[in-house]
């Protein structure tokens, strides 16, 4: 399988001016020496549309990267871009995601949370925040699964996240969130006075879970400040530390079975997409998307 070597951006055509998405595609380009295809995909066709893809592209070309330009229509939006992106070369798609309202993310499902769950290859997911020096690239894995997928998809997490933090000359972080079991239980049992065997089944389940996470990690040359093993539901966790370690891009999984198929495509995606203040890449197994990243 060969490296990502050309890079499909989604392009707003209601926003004038730099788009965060074409200066990150960029970025990736340069490292990866690829390709960029600049895209627009609407409800109608208009010459405004090429004029703002060539003002993108401008910039790029000068720089010496290959950029295509493309512009397609179609009256539902996320199923004509996922038929072209299954049809086309990409390796990496790059799209700009916006602040959506509750009622949208909880009723509507927007192009971001179709890509999120049919993007064919991995997808970055681009805020409004320049990376940082050096770029901090953050893996979240779940090693608490016992089925085999589950296992590959978080190699193929920390595959791409340790890969991306070469290329971008940067930090590769580990997280894990976790609820403890013995917290569970004592919910369960009426949220009696946490006691002392209580105290000691969660430090208990907290090395365990430590443990798993070095056994992953092994060989990705992750320090150990770099390892977060965190107590509390993902929310909470993941924008917590993204925020403490100045994190550019998380790194998240998804497929069509387990825990965080349900996070990246459920109401608990919808809110870490709109909560975290970083950029995520959202990849697939590899036998749901056959491109080794970066």
């Amino acid at each position: 399988m060969n490296r990502i070597a050309h890079i499909e951006v989604i392009v707003d055509p209601s926003r004038a001016g730099r788009q965060d998405a074409v200066d990150k595609a960029a970025v990736l380009s340069r490292c990866l020496n690829a390709s960029i295809e600049l895209l627009i995909c609407d409800s109608d066709s208009n010459t405004q549309q090429l004029d703002l893809l060539d003002a993108l592209a401008a910039p790029l070309r000068a720089q010496g990267t290959e950029v295509t330009l493309r512009t397609i229509h179609g009256e539902s939006l996320h199923d004509t871009l996922l038929d072209y992106l299954r049809a086309s070369n990409a390796g990496l798609v790059v799209k700009d995601t916006h602040h959506h309202s509750l009622a949208k993310r909880t009723f509507l499902r927007n192009t971001d949370w179709h890509l999120t769950r049919g993007c064919p290859v991995p997808l970055l997911l681009t805020k409004k925040r320049p990376w940082g020096q050096p770029r901090v690239i953050m893996a979240a894995v779940d090693p608490a699964q016992a089925n085999e997928r589950a296992a590959a998809l978080d190699r193929d997490i920390l595959h791409s996240a340790a890969s991306l933090a070469v290329r971008l000359a940067g930090d590769l972080h580990v997280i894990h969130t976790f609820i403890p079991a013995a917290f569970a239980a004592a919910v369960a049992a009426g949220g009696r006075a946490m006691t002392a065997e209580y105290s000691q089944a969660v430090q208990a389940e907290n090395s365990y879970r430590y443990s798993q996470i070095e056994r992953l990690v092994a060989g990705f040359r992750v320090t150990r400040g770099h390892l977060h093993i965190e107590m509390g539901t993902p929310e909470d966790c993941l924008v917590r530390t993204v925020t403490q370690h100045h994190t550019d891009v998380m790194v998240m999984g998804a497929s069509s079975h387990g825990r965080w198929h349900r996070m990246v495509a459920g109401s608990t995606a919808s809110t870490i997409l709109e909560t975290l203040p970083c950029d995520i890449l959202i990849v697939k197994p590899l036998d749901d998307a056959q491109t080794v990243p970066f």
